[in-house]
């Protein structure tokens, strides 16, 4: 059964949302290299302070993803669970959740977030900063699911490689201005790894 956060949480995701729905519409709008965070804070209505707790930087507060769980929950030990799906499986499973991780529960924001990363050099070389801790998250699932160390090297790589496969899918679905499906990409991009194995 799933708990409803907090009325604490719900507050911190409500500000969270504002901030990010008011730096968005400055940015479109204005630029992102004409808007300042003492902006977004007045449009928002709360202090710098607070932007900056919930944001470490100007780009973190288009590119970090809202924080959370993977879309399934969390993972039972699977190193001694004899359902353990085959590692074939865990790998599929593993780039739905990312997409579903990443996409969230409003593509359309998602969509004008990764717009912007597309189009400003400083949001695009940010992204890459990015991607050593989602390797090291998707590392962690696979491991989970597939009874794996999350430290070794095949599970590194695989998750190297699927981090990767959604950044550069979510960037090329985010250049054509949301065409082709998302969904068809990616179920093209599961198809041609058909071949990567754990």
């Amino acid at each position: 059964m799933t708990t409803r956060p907090g009325l604490r949480e719900r507050k911190k995701a409500k500000t969270r949302r504002l901030l990010r729905q008011e730096a968005l519409r400055l940015f479109m709008a204005q630029g992102y290299d004409h808007t300042t965070v003492e902006q977004i804070c007045d449009a928002a209505d709360v202090s710098p302070s607070t932007f900056f707790r919930y944001f470490p930087t100007k780009e973190d507060v288009v590119l970090v993803d809202d924080p959370g769980p993977f879309p399934d929950g969390p993972e039972p030990d699977r190193a001694t669970d004899p359902a353990k799906p085959p590692a074939d499986d865990a790998v599929r499973a593993t780039l739905h959740d990312l997409l579903a991780r990443r996409v969230g529960p409003d593509p359309d924001t998602t969509l004008t977030r990764l717009r912007l990363a597309a189009r400003v050099q400083p949001l695009r070389a940010r992204l890459w900063q990015h991607q050593e801790a989602q390797v090291a998250d998707t590392a962690a699932l696979l491991a989970r699911r597939t009874g794996r160390d999350a430290n070794a090297y095949e599970v590194r790589l695989t998750a190297a490689v699927l981090v990767a496969v959604t950044t550069e899918t979510l960037m090329y679905w985010a250049e054509r201005d949301g065409e082709p499906d998302l969904t068809a990409l990616f179920a093209w991009a599961l198809d041609h790894l058909g071949g990567l194995r754990l």
